[in-house]
């Protein structure tokens, strides 16, 4: 890994971004601790140095010379600054030849550079001085080379606590930006296996559960989808190449046939055939484009609430004198209203659509029912409405099957149609958030739209229904 890549890495720009952060905190909090520490100490000072100026300034002559005395020679480190000096400014007893110019007589502590006897030059001190009654003045103070020594120590020990830490922020962001940019350079080679043409390679996840592994899982699932609508155009291809070459292959029969024939009605009745071929075609095709418009959820800004129980009342009304006609019974149960949201047409299209079916495969002499009222297959009660008939069912094993468009069950190959009317229903029920579920036996067919939150693929066995 080329070293630019590895700064460019996302976690290695965070952690230098919470290195700086953490460094100028941590020099924010250690500039304020080593401020504290001067300012304390030097008020500590002054404030020692102002009350042995104030009780060396009541001394008696004899007792303060001594006391000068033995603190200048108990001063092993020649930081004590002891200085007597008379009324006329003559110094009496110190190691100060005179008296500091600029040093205020105000019983407080002051900073200022002095050099005493037995310094080689001036150093910063702190002194106190006091005015003894016969006009005398004690100059006491200390050297601020402890004070300094005091804090070269915090600010090494300051910035000996910084430097490891910024190295450490630093170090996990090259050791994370190394194994992030390891983690992507795996996903692009992926993403390249799968643009060559590898729709079954997958994004590999880590476990961790980390915004990678989010967006990994949702890049297969987007594949999961794709690699789904591939097999299913695939499939579609398939079958409008079974479904179309026996009509076409009529169709042709019947035109040779018409040209072939010596009188003009022949071709005519074989015109006719084709057209009503042709018809059929494009019958199957208008489907097809029907499907894909509805798969755009755009049309669902025009969604606005909907009477699933008026819905079926319609759809009875159409097919009950179809139904009359093949000698097939169209009952309806109605609880009451049912309000959803979405597209009435759309609606009255899909339960269209399952009444359509119901009466096309139930025998003469069978039933047709068409049901709304609240149920589902979860704890929640939702609208749902529901097609039962008596026809052959569907079986189990075909029922995710058969709203794959143009798939058709071999046992009703004979009967006209297009293998396209479930399709339908289920991209109606996709486009409203709809589930669709087919159940039954070899008695009949029930299936059922269920009208609240879809989930899994929307066929299936909806077990017991409430």
């Amino acid at each position: 890994m080329r070293r630019t890549e590895l700064f460019r890495a996302g976690p290695f720009r965070l952690a230098l971004g919470f290195a700086t952060a953490l460094s100028v905190g941590m020099l924010l909090i250690f500039g304020f601790i080593y401020w504290q520490t001067s300012e304390v100490e030097t008020r500590r000072m002054q404030r020692d140095l102002v009350q042995e100026a104030a009780v060396a300034a009541q001394t008696r002559d004899d007792i303060l010379l001594y006391q000068l005395q033995v603190r200048i020679m108990s001063d092993y480190h020649r930081v004590t600054v002891a200085a007597w000096f008379d009324a006329d400014g003559k110094r009496r007893y110190g190691n100060l030849d005179a008296l500091p110019p600029g040093l205020p007589i105000d019983d407080k502590g002051h900073r200022l550079d002095i050099q005493t006897n037995d310094a080689r030059q001036p150093q910063p001190a702190i002194l106190a001085a006091a005015k003894r009654s016969d006009g005398g003045i004690v100059v006491l103070g200390r050297a601020m080379d402890e004070l300094l020594a005091l804090q070269r120590v915090v600010a090494r020990t300051l910035i000996a606590g910084l430097l490891p830490a910024v190295a450490l922020v630093l170090a996990s962001g090259v050791l994370g930006g190394a194994r992030a940019r390891r983690r992507v350079q795996t996903v692009q080679q992926t993403i390249g296996r799968i643009m060559g043409g590898d729709l079954r390679e997958r994004l590999p996840l880590s476990g961790n559960r980390d915004a990678v592994d989010q967006l990994s899982a949702r890049v297969n699932q987007m594949l999961d989808r794709i690699v789904h609508l591939l097999d299913e155009i695939r499939a579609v291809g398939d079958n409008i190449a079974h479904d179309l070459r026996t009509p076409l292959s009529v169709m042709r029969a019947k035109l040779e046939r018409g040209l072939a024939a010596e009188e003009p009605e022949e071709l005519r009745r074989g015109a006719e055939a084709a057209l009503a071929d042709l018809d059929k075609a494009f019958g199957m095709i208008t489907a097809l484009l029907r499907i894909a418009e509805l798969e755009d959820s755009r049309r669902q800004a025009g969604f606005t609430t909907v009477d699933l129980a008026e819905v079926a009342g319609e759809v009875f009304d159409l097919y009950e004198p179809l139904a009359e006609a093949k000698g097939v019974t169209l009952a309806q149960e109605a609880g009451g209203p049912l309000f959803v949201t979405g597209d009435r047409d759309l609606l009255i299209e899909a339960v269209a659509n399952l009444v359509d079916n119901a009466v096309k495969f139930t025998p003469e002499g069978g039933r047709v029912l068409i049901r709304t009222r609240m149920g589902g297959t979860g704890g929640e009660a939702v609208p749902v409405v529901e097609v039962s008939d008596t026809g052959p069912g569907i079986p189990a094993a075909e029922r995710a099957a058969v709203v794959r468009r143009l798939y058709r069950l071999d046992k009703s190959r004979h009967i006209q149609g297009n293998g396209l009317g479930l399709s339908l229903v289920q991209a109606i029920a996709a486009l409203h958030g709809f589930k669709l579920v087919i159940d039954g036996n070899d008695l009949g067919a029930v299936i059922a739209l269920i009208c609240g939150a879809a989930d899994g693929e929307g066929v299936g066995n909806p077990g017991v229904w409430p």
